[in-house]
């Protein structure tokens, strides 16, 4: 059998080819080097990660006292940092997670915003999605520094004779809460721009001061500083805004402070089964909200 010239030339033509891909193949690793990704950085998160279980390993547990553990959990307010052995078993915690609660105190940790109790790698996250809507922080706990612009630079030279000076003016000075701003809120002793600005944002989210006792509430207001105000301030309850029950929304509902999803759900719920829900104290009778929750919320629900 024989082939044309276009035939033999076309053959060696697809054998050059094939022989090309070959020699490719083969040479490829040698003309292409792997690139190598750089470890240096996940070494150092392990060597930290070695180091602080070292140094964990290395204190002294709290000794916890005996819990008695529910099975179900009830669920309360509660501030984390001021929590005990027995109200944490009652919230669900089991011992391993108490002592690694303890554990974390006694290195100086303290818990300032909610997330901080998720970071526990003992509490999982369904567990502190439950927990998160009864986490409060009260005004009893520990003082955070002020702001800069919160202190005087003469107020640590000339200690006595500030506080005179403050004790003659603070007896003139009265505030009403739900109708100052904030430039009106700095003439306050011990507030300044930032916690102004801090007081007023908060005052909208829950849409007035029922008392002058929620001051405390303020991120940064601790329980002196606000004894201390209290003989000059007012809150005008009247000067609230409140929800109209029985027509909000989900949405409007759930925007106020004092109320989570559980609440506010079944606050729905309930409505929807009544058609109208005449008073908060029918929610209390009907489970929907303990008396607690009820007198907290009281001042901004309108029925």
């Amino acid at each position: 059998m024989s082939f044309s010239r276009a035939g033999r030339f076309g053959i060696l033509v697809l054998c050059g080819c094939v022989l090309i891909v070959m020699m490719v193949r083969w040479f490829l690793p040698y003309w292409i080097k792997p690139e190598i990704p750089d470890t240096t950085a996940f070494a150092e998160e392990i060597a930290q990660f070695r180091h602080v279980v070292d140094s964990v390993s290395h204190i002294k547990e709290i000794p916890i006292a005996t819990v008695n553990l529910q099975a179900t959990p009830e669920y309360f307010y509660f501030d984390p940092n001021r929590t005990t052995d027995e109200e944490w078993g009652k919230l669900g915690m089991n011992e391993r997670q108490i002592r690694n609660i303890r554990n974390y105190q006694a290195k100086g940790g303290q818990f300032k915003r909610k997330e901080d109790l998720q970071k526990l790698y003992t509490i999982s996250a369904p567990q502190y999605q439950r927990l998160e809507p009864y986490i409060r922080f009260t005004v009893n706990a520990p003082a955070v520094k002020p702001d800069v612009s919160e202190t005087s630079p003469a107020s640590a030279t000339k200690e006595p004779e500030r506080t005179t000076v403050l004790a003659r003016s603070e007896t003139k000075l009265h505030i009403e809460l739900n109708s100052a701003d904030s430039s009106l809120l700095t003439t306050l002793p011990g507030i300044g721009p930032v916690l102004a600005s801090r007081t007023v944002k908060y005052r909208s989210r829950i849409g007035g001061f029922a008392n002058v006792e929620q001051l405390g509430e303020v991120y940064g207001i601790n329980r002196d500083l606000l004894d201390r105000l209290a003989p000059m301030l007012s809150a005008d309850s009247s000067l609230i805004r409140k929800i109209p029950v029985n027509t909000a929304t989900y949405r409007d509902l759930i925007t106020h402070p004092y109320l989570n999803d559980q609440l506010v759900r079944g606050i729905l719920n309930y409505r929807r089964l009544q058609n109208r829900i005449n008073s908060i104290n029918e929610l209390v009778q009907n489970h929907i909200l303990k008396s607690e929750e009820a007198e907290r919320i009281k001042p901004y629900l309108a029925f």
